[in-house]
């Protein structure tokens, strides 16, 4: 697939490899072996850790995935099933549920509004070197399949899954007091 330029670290033909720091050398021969690179990232005080790819736009234009709310080992390991299956002709699309990413159970994809991208995908940021580039956020839904914005939902999926559809500022509670850049 011939795409043009993203602007990315590996696109821009004035950025000096020489130059990257360790991350995004990393990431940049991640995606250029694999496709896409994953973060994985502690929660430490938030309900959770969260996981995101780095790739999938420069790779093959479709938006970055981001999983929150399990261990980043798990949650990386999610990201790379559903980074697969878009490479492999199931692209992502809005409001999109899907069953062929956890064993079939749902997931939902929603996208991520840009005032949470310096919050959570910092790494990103610096490896497209602007926002926005369009990242979505896969929803695991609780035993009963509900999601977090689901009547009846059990706490634990709501409190642990931020909804980053809806803007920053107009959200409350600890992953909207998270200080920027910490992804």
């Amino acid at each position: 697939m011939d795409l043009p330029d993203c602007g990315c670290l590996l696109c821009d033909t004035a950025s000096d490899p020489s130059g990257w720091d360790a991350r995004d050398s990393r990431t940049a021969a991640n995606i250029r072996e694999h496709d896409w690179n994953v973060n994985g990232v502690a929660g430490d005080d938030l309900p959770g850790d969260w996981s995101y790819s780095i790739g999938l736009w420069h790779t093959l234009r479709s938006p970055e995935v981001s999983i929150f709310g399990i261990p980043f080992q798990t949650g990386m390991r999610i990201v790379n099933v559903l980074a697969g299956r878009i490479r492999d002709g199931f692209p992502l699309e809005p409001d999109q549920r899907r069953d062929d990413v956890l064993n079939g159970f749902p997931v939902a994809i929603q996208p991520v509004h840009p005032s949470w991208y310096h919050s959570f995908f910092g790494a990103g940021i610096d490896f497209y070197q602007l926002p926005p580039l369009p990242i979505t956020q896969m929803f695991w839904p609780d035993k009963q399949g509900r999601f977090p914005w689901e009547d009846g939902v059990e706490e634990t999926c709501r409190a642990s899954q931020p909804l980053l559809w809806i803007p920053r500022e107009e959200s409350s509670g600890p992953w909207a007091d998270e200080d920027p850049n910490h992804g």
